[in-house]
């Protein structure tokens, strides 16, 4: 919730410079996927692994990982509000998608290249987690900018 929240707040100041979107609109369409997948990703393997006994620090890093669908979730979310001001609405679920393959992707490669990143294999650390979450900023940023831009805006 807390990186929905955030990520929320920091979008919607680059969006209510191009469209008057609410504030409280934006920040709930990105706080409930990040609930949603904290309910049925993330607690489902931590308690799975503290009910086996296994590592839950591990777990919560593999969930957190595996949460790639968050992207989507988010995209999905965001477009609702979206389509209200601008006619590529829709392209922001697939631009959010791909956002999160290709961090995941790069990561991935980076982890085979290096054992110190070692996400993927629940031997990471929460900060990799976050990393890789911050790490689809730019590209969602610049796809943000597109769907937004003045040739694409009014309704559908």
């Amino acid at each position: 919730m807390l990186f929905g929240g955030v990520l929320g707040a920091l979008q919607w100041l680059v969006v209510r410079e191009r469209v008057p979107v609410p504030r409280k609109a934006w920040i709930t369409a990105n706080v409930g996927p990040a609930l949603l997948a904290w309910l049925l990703v993330i607690m489902p393997a931590v308690t799975s692994a503290q009910d086996s006994h296994d590592n839950v620090s591990t777990a919560y890093l593999l969930a957190a990982s595996q949460s790639l669908a968050l992207g989507p979730l988010l995209g999905l979310s965001q477009s609702l509000v979206l389509r209200k001001v601008t006619r590529r609405w829709a392209w922001w679920i697939g631009a959010n998608l791909a956002s999160w393959l290709i961090v995941d992707a790069v990561v991935y490669l980076l982890s085979l290249w290096s054992k110190d990143l070692d996400l993927f294999t629940g031997d990471g650390s929460i900060v990799e987690v976050y990393v890789t979450l911050i790490a689809t900023t730019p590209l969602t940023g610049r796809a943000l900018l597109w769907v937004l831009a003045p040739s694409a805006l009014g309704h559908k």
